[in-house]
């Protein structure tokens, strides 16, 4: 799964999300069921920050675009734009960003043994092997994800 990059600086490089305009969407004051929600409960209960909800670090925050279906088993499709942190610590089990050979990538990270291993999630994709020689860096780890179903 290629990634592709949503904001772009001159030289290629990802712009921060601290760079990007502030922005507050209005929470409603009810939740959402199968049904009809009563008009009697329609307001704005609060505005909420965008920023606040799906950044933890501005300045080390990145949005990009997928490309591929290599993580459609865990509901990341091609459009969907991942909110990529770099301050956060890869875990066992993370979604990280890599950076195999030049190209970005998402996988699953699991740790084995001390042994670092990158999975797809894609159950008709065959296991991603990483041999010797390949140059592979963990760029930062998904903390989202933002997907348009008007498309």
């Amino acid at each position: 799964m290629r990634i592709s990059r949503v904001v772009m600086a001159p030289g290629g490089m990802p712009v921060p999300l601290s760079t990007l305009i502030h922005l507050e969407i209005p929470l409603v004051g009810q939740s959402v069921h199968a049904g009809f929600p009563s008009p009697a409960d329609d307001f704005i209960e609060e505005m909420i920050d965008l920023n606040q909800v799906l950044v933890q670090n501005p300045t080390a925050t990145f949005l990009w675009r997928v490309v591929g279906d290599c993580m459609i088993d865990v509901k990341i499709f091609p459009g969907d734009v991942v909110v990529v942190d770099r301050s956060l610590q890869p875990k066992h089990r993370s979604i990280v960003l890599a950076i195999i050979d030049g190209e970005p990538t998402l996988k699953r990270l699991n740790r084995r043994g001390g042994v670092m291993v990158l999975h797809n999630e894609n159950a008709k994709l065959p296991a991603h092997t990483i041999a010797d020689g390949m140059e592979v860096s963990i760029w930062g780890v998904v903390t989202a994800t933002i997907r348009d179903l008007k498309k």
